[in-house]
């Protein structure tokens, strides 16, 4: 069987950060502390930078992101839309 792939929030992944930060941790010692791949570690400690909060091209990906499956959705509301207008005007003919 596969590995269940683990889902952490972004407060988790921000307290992680800080507190490598705190103890002078390396991302490896935590991986190893809690059982976590390096790679993760790595990764939220790019993404949560210095500050604590997630770096601006981060908020720009997910917003991105939202806004391509928000244009998804519009395109297929308006394809129903367009269908649905044939249908009713070829019956009045």
């Amino acid at each position: 069987m596969g590995d269940i792939r683990q889902h952490f929030d972004d407060e988790f992944k921000r307290r992680t950060v800080q507190h490598m930060q705190e103890t002078g941790k390396t991302p490896s010692e935590v991986s190893k502390e809690l059982d976590i791949p390096v790679r993760s570690i790595r990764a939220w400690k790019k993404q949560f930078a210095n500050t604590g909060e997630k770096s601006q091209l981060f908020v720009d990906y997910e917003r991105l992101k939202k806004l391509e499956q928000q244009n998804r959705e519009l395109q297929e509301e308006n394809e129903i839309l367009k269908k649905a207008m044939h249908f009713f005007t070829k019956n009045r003919d």
